[in-house]
């Protein structure tokens, strides 16, 4: 959780306002009515907010990390949180703990050893401070000092800040009309924040400003460039450069984190002082092919607040608008006197017997003796993949994500492009049966309007083929369309990944090359989600040459001495002139680690082809589904059993090339058999398992059946099926299966490593 943390942290750091700036750049505005609604609200935040004497809130927060994977986001850390804060000015905040419970791996284990406490991952830090500032919801640290980032910082350049007509541009947008209850209405208006260009240190949003006071009602904003941490922090940059991080495998690297959206809202107290009322925030962490979709909501339920204009300025008003009485003073000798004193009356008015902390805390906390009740508290919010009573719903979320959308992109700078080559990225080397060793290298241009040029290659060093890829790609925080040129080495089955690093593992040290390759030359049309999301639908359109290829290297590290027939033969894959066009859904839902989820993936594909210099023409059709399963059937938490069910059918229409055909065998499909045991025109297949859930891995029970050939002449022998035991770590990202195939020729024992199973 080291990398949400400093992800989230790096986030929300932000420039401190200085003197007022009198004078603006002359295209710093694009209508008068910005230029009013700036100077309004540049001037309500430098004015500090001395209306409120004292508050008291329930604040909920909950917050969630996954592992993006192929088909689902796999949620390895979760935290649901809820305090009571008393916070009154010139006073240290007091809060008052009513639950938190979290899971992730090794909590439970450091919990039982005594090598934490509860408290040490409590989440929550501070209440908001109402003189600090509205757009980071109170979490940046603000004062009136200007801010010089250090060398080791990353920052944000805040919109009503010194010198912030030099970076953005603004300019007025829609009303939006807020109802209460008793029939009033108030009105704020919106202000587009547009940054002059796309930089990590600045933000794309827009403001809703109440005209006559400048108060910030409403923001939605995220980072105009996504943030990459040798890039945009000098230090790291300097030792990037003079190769200090080279020994990090480009297997993790980039560092990376984008914010897809922050929300935040306010609600007006008694029509005088504006309170938090919500935030929600979006983003996407990366460390090399390890991606982290990070999520955090917190909600505010305001319960009494002192202002200060008041009759009596002890007198509170609670969330009913009625007036309490007078508080009555009592006087102590230490401020530990006094909060024991607060502790006792806690307990006796909530039957929960409460005690202070206070030695060795930032701040003072008040929590109950009895430490389990935390976690059982009636007051804990649900997890955040659930809709709930104060915090933004599924289709508020979607809202803001529309609303930025509409926002013009910033400028690129012309230098915007990155160049890495072999080690220096993931994807960027790789072995097989065909290349040998390959390595490539990646030139990516950032063009601005949301368009980026990218060229790709890889150079074999057993087939001495150069293969090449650009693309022209526009990207959105809705989809993803590009248009690009390739002459590349060809997996039959995309979503094998056996161009990747797991196979690319596999086929060097144990001769284990589980792709069918063939080379493909043409063009491509392609329509999916955008950067980072998971690929939950993706259309392709394509015009290609395919041609066979052949094994080129029968070498594997510990099979060295194995002699001749180290990797099977590739496929004799057609020669063929193919256009087409496929597409793939694979919806999922339930989020859950401890509840039911399912999904489903279906693919769909039309297409003609020839022989090259013939005239005939063949065309054909192809479609498959995918349906899984993970049903919870005992415990909870990180120890658990889990049931997995899978089945999947596909079937061809029309003829097609032998590189179309449906291939099974290896861990993907029939555990137990070789890689490509069974292929044709249609296959079918299914799989359960039995897992054992600990807090670092799982242990797997698995069964595996499947066949593939032409429907028209099924034979209940031609049915393979296998079983295995399995087991895996870091929460599936590394697995070990010892299978064993049950029927025919082919069966046996296997054993296989999956490196990056989880992906």
């Amino acid at each position: 959780m080291l990398l949400l943390a400093v992800a989230v942290s790096a986030a929300f750091s932000a420039s401190r306002p200085a003197r007022a700036q009198q004078d603006f750049a002359p295209d710093t505005f694009e209508d008068s009515v910005a230029q009013q609604l700036y100077t309004a609200a540049r001037a309500s935040w430098k004015t500090l907010d001395e209306s409120i004497l004292r508050y008291s809130a329930v604040i909920r927060q909950r917050t969630a990390a996954a592992i993006r994977a192929l088909f689902r986001d796999r949620v390895v850390y979760h935290n649901e949180t809820a305090v009571r804060a008393f916070w009154e000015r010139d006073h240290q905040p007091v809060v008052q703990v009513l639950g938190t419970r979290s899971e992730y791996p090794g909590r439970e284990i450091a919990m039982r050893e005594g090598d934490m406490d509860w408290l040490d991952d409590l989440p929550f830090d501070e209440p908001f401070d109402p003189g600090s500032d509205r757009l980071f919801f109170g979490i940046a640290d603000i004062d009136d000092e200007p801010f010089e980032p250090a060398d080791d910082e990353f920052w944000v350049a805040h919109p009503l800040g010194e010198g912030a007509d030099s970076l953005y541009r603004f300019r007025s947008g829609d009303t939006l009309t807020l109802s209460f209850h008793d029939g009033r209405r108030l009105q704020a208006i919106q202000l587009d924040v547009l940054a002059r260009e796309a930089d990590a240190s600045r933000i794309s949003g827009a403001l809703w400003i109440e005209p006559e006071t400048g108060a910030l009602v409403r923001a939605v904003y995220r980072l105009s460039r996504e943030f990459d941490a040798t890039r945009d922090i000098p230090d790291l940059r300097r030792e990037e450069e003079r190769g200090t991080l080279r020994f990090i495998p480009g297997l993790f690297k980039p560092w990376t984190f984008d914010l897809t959206v922050i929300a935040v809202d306010y609600s007006l107290w008694d029509f005088k002082a504006w309170l938090p009322h919500s935030m929600r925030i979006e983003g996407k962490a990366a460390a090399g092919i390890l991606k982290f979709p990070v999520s955090m909501d917190v909600s505010y339920q305001i319960e009494s607040v002192t202002l200060a204009d008041s009759e009596d300025p002890d007198a509170a008003v609670s969330a009913d608008q009625t007036f309490e009485p007078p508080l009555k003073h009592v006087h102590f000798k230490t401020r530990e006197e006094a909060l024991a004193f607060v502790a006792e009356l806690l307990s006796e008015d909530e039957g929960i017997e409460y005690e202070t902390l206070i030695e060795g805390r930032s701040r003072p906390m008040i929590a109950p003796k009895e430490r389990h009740l935390v976690a059982e508290s009636p007051q804990l919010p649900p997890p955040i993949w659930k809709d709930a009573v104060g915090f933004p719903s599924d289709a508020e979320l979607e809202r803001f994500i529309n609303k930025l959308a509409d926002l013009p992109a910033p400028t690129v700078a012309q230098a915007a492009f990155g160049f890495h080559w072999g080690w220096a990225r993931p994807d960027l080397i790789r072995y097989n049966r065909v290349e040998g060793p390959a390595f490539g290298g990646r030139l990516e241009w950032a063009l601005g309007q949301r368009f980026s040029l990218g060229t790709s290659g890889f150079f074999g060093l057993a087939d001495l083929r150069p293969k090449v890829r650009l693309d022209l790609q526009r990207s959105t925080m809705l989809r993803r369309l590009s248009l690009g040129a390739f002459h590349e080495l060809r997996a039959t089955d995309a979503d094998g990944r056996y161009l990747d690093f797991g196979n690319s593992a596999n086929a060097f040290l144990f001769g284990r090359d589980n792709g069918e390759y063939y080379r493909a030359t043409g063009a491509d049309l392609t329509w999916r989600p955008p950067e980072g999301e998971r690929e939950s639908f993706t259309f392709r359109a394509y015009a290609e040459r395919q041609r066979a290829v052949g094994n080129e290297i029968d070498f594997a590290l510990f099979r060295a001495f194995d002699g001749d027939g180290t990797f099977r033969p590739n496929i004799e894959a057609d020669r063929v002139e193919e256009a087409g066009a496929e597409l793939r859904l694979s919806p999922w839902w339930g989020n859950d680690p401890g509840g039911v989820q399912l999904g489903v993936d279906l693919h769909g594909r039309w297409a003609m082809w020839r022989v090259p210099g013939e005239d005939p023409r063949t065309d054909y059709q192809q479609a498959s589904g995918t349906l899984r399963a993970i049903i919870p059937v005992a415990g909870d938490g990180w120890r658990r059993w889990n049931l997995g069910f899978e089945a999947a059918a596909g079937t061809t229409w029309g003829d097609a090339p032998l590189q179309r055909s449906w291939f099974l065998g290896g861990g993907s499909s029939l555990r137990g058999y070789s890689a490509s045991v069974l292929s044709g025109p249609s296959f079918a297949r299914g799989r359960v398992e039995v897992s054992r859930l600990f807090e670092a891995g799982s242990s797997i029970l698995f069964g595996d059946v499947g066949w593939a050939g032409d429907r028209s002449d099924i034979d209940r022998d031609d049915i393979l099926y296998g079983v295995g035991l399995g087991g895996s770590l870091l929460d599936g990202l590394i697995r070990l299966d010892f299978s064993h195939g049950l029927k025919g020729p082919h069966k046996g024992f296997r054993v296989d490593l999956y490196l990056d199973a989880i992906l």
